[in-house]
């Protein structure tokens, strides 16, 4: 009796942890489609960031058959004539008004669209200047496919919707990412290995950078693929194989977007930190790092080239260098000390509130106290990452213990992720400050060139708020965390993005 029984159990034995995990990622990925094409449909046509800028160097590679070059740097009257009837660009900055749509409530003007001449969509007789012609363009040579082959006898609306919807697909593995970054910070832990992909797929600011017509989807995506293969050789080693799957996501990040050389000193550091280490396999180290950099520099060389001949620039197409943006009022007593300041200052201020929830063009911001309350938490959980810092640090976890899955990442590893996050703000401030010296003011940053690394932010989010909370308390924090952040997204969508727009 013993034996049957024994074999029956071992036939059906339930499935395992891991395999269980993988199911509620399959189901969180469906769910972040769905809700990416919710928050698609309910953003009215080119809301999105620089949206028409975008989907304009779409269409001319799917009516051309070519990358814009020299004399292509015109708008389609498509595109320009559809942002008169959107009233793109007269509500910028001012939430307090109202698209002007249509003489009804709710409107869209879809039949105006829907008329718009086919020719319209090649002519560029109305001579708008498109600022995104000459810029780094391996997305929309990808997007220029589905362009063509889905959609294209459709009307200009019917156009841009399949666009939005590539957007999705191909920006929502990033909750697959943060699964996987999850599980190799925390072997061990399978709440931090739910709660990092549900917080990360139903923050609202990436739903909506993920949901318009934009290259930074899929650019937050490959950024997160290079942070977790990062990871995986401090875990694991430097070896030909990530030496190529790094130089292969590398080159494809910058030539869709330039912004991601930030990344390059933590390559270099990984790297470098990994020879050190590697006594007796150096040669085989340097041969992948040779390995990599090949890839890399390469199609990295061919953009230089190109851009250099139609941006006199090496890396992207300068607007206010070209004229398409004019400095109206330069601010040259602007001290260097004083810019300095007001950059860092930024950083817990429009960039913070514009890195969580403010939708559009930057001019739908959620009500004050929610950014009130999102500060007092992220002061909560710097404080914990401080105390855990102080209180575990002779017991923290070693190298070795982590490699065999026994332990939380060491303290290299959250180095590392700390520096993913700061040394962007660092080299976009340089970057801030070239406008500086040339014309007497500053960019700025926005939040949204900062989701590259939502991962790690949400991670030392998540964990600082943990170390302050007893033990026997952090599931329910686990719950609670989930379930607001799926609130928020969606309270967002309801009482924000759809009034703004249709109430």
């Amino acid at each position: 009796m013993t034996g049957p029984k024994s074999s029956i159990s071992h036939s059906q034995s339930p499935i395992s942890q891991s395999q269980k995990e993988w199911l509620l990622i399959a189901l969180l990925l469906l769910i972040m489609v769905v809700k990416g094409a919710l928050w698609s449909l309910a953003f009215p046509l080119w809301q999105g960031p620089d949206e028409d800028d975008h989907y304009a160097v779409i269409q001319f590679i799917g009516e051309n058959s070519r990358l814009p070059d020299v004399g292509d740097e015109i708008l389609p009257d498509e595109i320009t004539l559809s942002r008169e009837l959107a009233d793109v660009g007269r509500l910028d900055y001012n939430p307090e008004q109202r698209q002007g749509w249509s003489d009804t409530a709710v409107g869209l003007r879809e039949a105006e669209f829907a008329q718009l001449p086919d020719a319209a969509r090649t002519s560029t007789e109305l001579g708008i200047t498109a600022k995104l012609m000459h810029a780094t363009p391996l997305y929309y040579m990808l997007a220029a496919v589905p362009y063509r082959l889905i959609g294209y006898e459709g009307d200009l609306l019917a156009r841009v919707y399949v666009q939005r919807l590539l957007v999705v697909l191909l920006s929502s593995p990033i909750v697959i990412l943060a699964y996987l970054i999850a599980r190799i910070l925390f072997p061990n832990n399978e709440w931090m290995r739910l709660t990092i992909p549900t917080l990360v797929a139903f923050q609202p600011q990436l739903t909506q950078m993920t949901a318009v017509v934009s290259v930074d989807g899929f650019f937050f995506v490959l950024y997160s693929l290079l942070i977790y293969l990062c990871l995986r050789v401090l875990r694991d080693g430097f070896d030909w194989r990530y030496g190529a799957a790094m130089g292969a996501t590398f080159a494809a990040g910058v030539l869709i977007k330039p912004t991601l050389l930030s990344f390059a000193p933590l390559v270099a550091l990984i790297v470098l930190y990994d020879w050190w280490r590697s006594q007796g396999r150096r040669w085989p180290v340097f041969g992948a790092a040779v390995l990599m950099n090949v890839i890399i520099i390469l199609p990295l060389a061919w953009w230089m080239q190109r851009s250099w001949r139609l941006n006199q620039d090496l890396f992207y197409f300068n607007p206010v260098l070209k004229g398409h943006r004019l400095i109206q009022n330069p601010f040259y007593d602007y001290a260097f000390w004083t810019h300095l300041r007001d950059y860092y200052q930024s950083v817990w201020g429009g960039i913070f509130t514009t890195w969580w929830a403010q939708f559009g063009w930057l001019d739908a911001p959620v009500a004050p106290w929610v950014y009130h309350l999102l500060r007092f938490l992220t002061a909560l959980a710097i404080v914990g990452l401080v105390w855990g810092l102080v209180k575990f640090w002779r017991v923290r976890p070693s190298l070795a213990e982590w490699r065999q899955g026994q332990t939380t990442a060491p303290v290299i590893v959250w180095a590392f992720l700390a520096l993913t996050i700061l040394v962007p703000i660092v080299l976009l401030q340089f970057y801030d400050l070239s406008f500086w010296r040339e014309f007497g003011n500053g960019r700025g940053l926005q939040g949204r060139y900062w989701l590259g690394t939502i991962i790690p932010m949400l991670t030392f989010f998540l964990m600082g708020l943990l170390l302050l909370t007893p033990r026997h308390w952090r599931p329910a924090l686990h719950t609670v965390l989930r379930v607001g952040m799926v609130v928020f997204n969606f309270w967002a969508l309801l009482y924000y993005i759809v009034p703004r727009y249709y109430l």
